[in-house]
């Protein structure tokens, strides 16, 4: 069993990684973990690398706004022989969408607009989208609400991706998130196709926060990274976070793997989605899935909503406007909260673990009461990444946690149940 590192020999191996420490380091039973539990969640993401289920793995957690462990196992890239680091970075893809909805509710804090604002009072293309008569289909009929930035914010606005529309609406990735469009190309486009659903109907996975990504724009007169850039990122000390990855720093970013034909992992980076290439020039800055980073980054964002807004005296949001982002939002006729329920994932769903959550403001949240499939704290709020990101937020326990892997394929839960399951069994009375 490896010896757990004390607080201050963490600190020296994460300045000798080059990783900005800014969360105090504890020792595990000083803030009410179990350490032989940490192990044992060290040992867990080790077995995922060590049966070829995924290439590398980066994991950090933070108790009572302590970190207690930042830890890295496996490869970042295979093929060069570059290892894991606790610095590397990750394709956060759908992570991207809670630091969209901060970037939002700041907005919202200065008076920019209402969340019942129709979304035409910003983008006029929007007042006439359609919407259609069937999903399936491809006649339309009028808006019967109009879409507000509500609709947006709890993906009940009729947005979906690409491959939920019929091929003749010509609803495309290349024509609306690609790497040499602006956003206000992208979504002045969106605005000319269909919606799938009247706004307000139900929730679905789908554009929103792209979207959202360009009302930020208009709100604030910035460019969406430059916006980030000023008001979040260099406030929290977010170093490495942002939508482009410099050349000096590329050999950090972790390369994608997928099973191959027989069985061990095979470099599977071509087959992302190429909604942002990380190089610099590009001007697609999607709010829904575009920026990269490491786990301390999203580790400090986690904790700074656990904390109600501010971090090491920095104030984002006000606590409530974080209570209003991270509460239930959806009626149950709105539901069920579940992706790949939809869609060409319709007979291939693996996010059961989704049962028993909600939606707050772009981002899932436990539901009170019912059953859930997986441990967590009352409160606790939550989401993932294509590429099998994921993190998690409980303020019943006071813990948050990142985890980060790139990888595609079946048993996309055994990240996150890895993580969880050591955890809930840290959790000391």
């Amino acid at each position: 069993m490896k010896r757990l590192l004390t607080p201050l020999a963490l600190v020296c191996a994460l300045f000798a990684t080059g990783v900005s420490v800014a969360m105090e380091p504890a020792d595990p039973r000083d803030v009410g973990l179990s350490p032989l539990a940490l192990d044992h969640l060290e040992k867990a993401m080790t077995t995922l690398v060590e049966t070829d289920r995924r290439a590398g793995v980066v994991w950090a957690v933070a108790k009572d706004g302590k970190l207690v462990t930042l830890k890295a196992t496996g490869h970042r890239n295979r093929e060069d022989g570059l290892p894991m680091e606790t610095d590397s970075l990750f394709r956060y893809y759908s992570m991207t969408r809670t630091i969209t909805t901060i970037a939002v509710m700041i907005n919202y804090e200065e008076g920019r607009f209402d969340l019942d604002d129709p979304v035409s009072k910003y983008i006029p293309a929007f007042a006439d989208t359609p919407v259609l008569k069937d999903r399936k289909g491809t006649e339309t009929e009028p808006q019967a609400t109009p879409l507000t930035i509500y609709h947006l914010l709890t993906y009940t606005s009729g947005l979906g991706y690409p491959f939920d529309y019929d091929p003749s609406l010509e609803v495309t990735f290349e024509k609306t998130l690609w790497p040499g469009l602006t956003i206000k190309e992208g979504v002045d486009y969106l605005a000319t196709r269909p919606l799938l659903f009247q706004p307000g109907a139900r929730w679905y996975y789908g554009f929103s926060s792209d979207v959202l990504g360009r009302l930020v724009e208009i709100w604030s007169g910035r460019p969406y990274d430059a916006f980030l850039q000023e008001r979040l990122f260099d406030p929290l000390g977010l170093r490495d976070m942002g939508f482009t990855v410099p050349d000096d720093d590329w050999h950090r970013m972790a390369e994608v793997y997928a099973p191959g034909e027989d069985g061990g992992l095979v470099n599977a980076t071509p087959r992302v989605p190429n909604i942002n290439s990380f190089r610099d020039g590009e001007t697609i800055f999607s709010g829904g899935g575009g920026l990269a980073g490491t786990a301390m980054d999203y580790l400090r964002v986690a904790q700074m909503l656990l904390n109600g807004g501010q971090l090491d005296g920095t104030r984002v949001l006000k606590t409530d406007t974080v209570a209003l982002m991270t509460r239930n939002h959806l009626t149950p006729d709105q539901g069920p909260l579940n992706w790949y329920a939809q869609g060409r994932f319709a007979d291939n769903d693996p996010w059961t673990r989704l049962d028993g959550y909600g939606w707050g403001l772009s981002i899932g949240v436990r539901a009170e009461g019912g059953d859930h499939a997986i441990a967590g704290g009352r409160g606790e709020f939550k989401w993932d990444g294509l590429a099998n990101t994921t993190y998690f937020v409980d303020p019943e326990n006071a813990i948050v946690a990142v985890a980060l892997s790139q990888y595609l394929g079946p048993g996309q839960d055994d990240l996150e149940m890895a993580l969880r399951t050591s955890l809930y069994g840290a959790v000391l009375d």
